[in-house]
């Protein structure tokens, strides 16, 4: 009986990916057509990004060593992502001022670092403030926003 239970276990634990292991429901109007496909494809390569948004308004926690884990490891796991084509974008989501200082921001990059992850790159939501404000003033002036 132990046996047949052990053996049990191990076939449960056995991860089997597929090309459907993140599929979500399909919403006809998010659906990219063939050509923003092949556009893509075509930028990109076999290259897949994920991105970790903290916000610099306090330390991490084990909440974000877990989201972490899910961006720069689990999510490419799941998809079969070769160890070459995983790149993860480190973006400060810096939206609060008011709450985020130089010494959160400091103490989340090493923290990340002494987690052994190295990110493609590091950006920061401020930095498109103005181009996203420019987009809200042309959809206004389109009548296709208010």
């Amino acid at each position: 009986m132990a046996d047949e239970v052990g053996a049990a276990s191990a076939a449960t634990t056995t991860t089997t990916v597929t090309s459907n292991a993140l599929e979500a429901r399909e919403i006809e109007w998010a659906v990219n057509t063939e050509k923003l496909v092949k556009e893509h494809a075509a930028v990109n390569g076999p290259i897949i990004r994920t991105r970790f948004p903290p916000e610099p308004n306090g330390y991490l926690h084990i909440g974000h060593a877990k989201s972490m884990n899910m961006n720069f490891s689990l999510a490419f796991e799941k998809l079969g992502v070769a160890e070459e084509h995983r790149r993860t974008v480190f973006r400060y989501d810096d939206t609060n001022p008011e709450a985020e200082s130089t010494e959160y921001i400091d103490s989340i990059r090493r923290d990340m670092e002494w987690l052994g992850w190295t990110p493609e790159r590091t950006t920061y939501s401020s930095d498109n403030f103005q181009t996203l404000y420019d987009f809200a003033v042309q959809l206004i002036q389109k009548g296709l926003a208010y």
